[in-house]
């Protein structure tokens, strides 16, 4: 299901893309830049691998690598508004990798976040490949949106404060989000349209959550810790939806509490849209 699911949506959004040139000219930008407060970050990125990562110092440091004849490349920091933006243009999405990785058209953007200012992330990737991982850091706003490849997000260690906004919007792909309990929220947004999807809420800092998540096309794997109380609302789309789940659930009508829902003061609120596909809750034993 998988791979059929991937190929439709990489048809519909992909089409018109070349082959790499092996005698393409690469170019690299290499910044840093001193952060004394506050920082937005905005990516814009017609396609490419795009890496976050936190930095010890801070200082956020920034990497992009691409073809020049084929794409163009952008790295602003505004003084006064305090946004750092990182523009990456590709001439008709040529972004198919030859089979030499080092002749690529796809451009390579790599951000070294400082971990003290509060920070906000604002990501547009058309298509591509997104690894995020912001654990220890001030991160106060979080949106992302990919329109077609594959994306792992990852609260490794919990955030340093609140965050405010977490809102994902993917189109076609691949999508992992791991240990969604660090980050910190209180309310999010996630939306799929085609692909697989997991969402693990496990971390330290769930205590009152609530996620709306829309599903329309896929398969989508729900984690959850069983130290936590959990209540899932679930709209599916006629007989196309079928919910999975264990024995820790119990359903009543399109509601399913997790055994303990009614003892745990922490507590995770699931409003969940389902089209055509499979949800599957799971559940994370902590003494495992």
């Amino acid at each position: 299901m998988r791979t059929a699911l991937l190929f439709i949506g990489s048809f519909l959004l992909c089409t018109g893309i070349a082959w790499a040139d092996d005698n393409l000219e690469k170019a690299t930008i290499e910044k840093t830049f001193p952060v004394r407060g506050e920082m937005t970050l905005s990516l814009r990125i017609d396609g490419g691998e795009v890496e976050l990562l936190r930095n010890e110092d801070d200082d956020c440091q920034v990497f992009v690598e691409h073809n020049k004849e084929k794409c163009r490349a952008e790295v602003n920091f505004d003084e006064k508004t305090r946004e750092l933006e990182i523009y990456v243009d590709h001439d008709n999405w040529s972004m198919t990798k030859s089979g030499d990785a080092n002749n690529s058209n796809y451009a390579k953007v790599r951000v070294k976040l400082p971990h003290r200012p509060d920070l906000s992330i604002d990501a547009v990737v058309k298509a591509g490949k997104l690894d995020f991982t912001l654990g220890d850091l001030h991160l106060v706003n979080l949106e992302v949106k990919s329109w077609a490849g594959e994306a792992r997000v990852d609260f490794d260690k919990p955030n340093r404060c609140d965050l405010k906004t977490m809102d994902f919007d993917f189109k076609v792909g691949e999508v992992k989000l791991l240990n969604l309990g660090n980050a910190r929220f209180e309310e999010a947004d996630i939306n799929s349209n085609i692909g697989e999807m997991t969402l693990d809420f496990n971390g330290e800092h769930v205590d009152r959550a609530m996620v709306r998540i829309d599903l329309e096309i896929g398969e989508t794997t729900i984690i959850v810790p069983d130290d936590i109380g959990v209540k899932a609302r679930v709209s599916k789309f006629l007989f196309l939806s079928n919910v999975q789940y264990p024995n820790w659930f119990e359903q009543d009508g399109s509601y399913y509490y997790s055994r303990n829902y009614k003892d745990e003061k922490k507590s995770l609120y699931l409003i969940i849209s389902t089209g055509i596909g499979e949800l599957n809750l799971r559940v994370d034993k902590s003494d495992e």
